[in-house]
């Protein structure tokens, strides 16, 4: 068994060779890029399906008596006050009102208390990224 090898002239006439392995390197750089190009094809296809959607079972949650309590609190205390400490009536965490958790949670949703006692005796823990100033 021989190993041949290709050799070819530059324009100056001088000789120029290609071993094996740089025809295996160009191959492979062929295929990668056609590998490349099919996963770029199909990501462009993603976005067009139908998105996913989440739905929350509260009678699952492990915090279920929690809920039937939020829901008892009378409409006049589910206002947010400034200053105070607001949750969410879906969520188990509260937030002090400077608190970016508290500027997520939707309007329908906030519960305000007033003070943390109160916020942990309704069955909420205070918010890891929030803290009293």
């Amino acid at each position: 068994m021989s190993l041949t090898e290709d050799i070819s002239f530059d324009n100056r006439g001088e000789a120029v060779r290609f071993p094996h392995f740089r025809k295996l390197f160009l191959a492979l750089v062929i295929i990668l890029v056609a590998l490349l190009s099919f996963g770029i094809g199909r990501l462009t296809v993603v976005g067009k399906s139908e998105p996913i959607k989440i739905e929350y079972d509260q009678s699952l949650s492990p915090n279920s008596q929690t809920a039937s309590v939020i829901s008892s609190i009378p409409t006049s205390q589910t206002s947010p006050k400034e200053g105070g400490i607001v949750a969410s009536k879906n969520g188990t965490k509260y937030h002090y009102s400077h608190c970016p958790g508290a500027k997520q949670i939707k309007e329908e949703n906030k519960i305000s208390f007033n003070s943390p006692h109160e916020a942990e005796g309704a069955g909420y823990a205070l918010a890891a990224n929030c803290s009293a100033r």
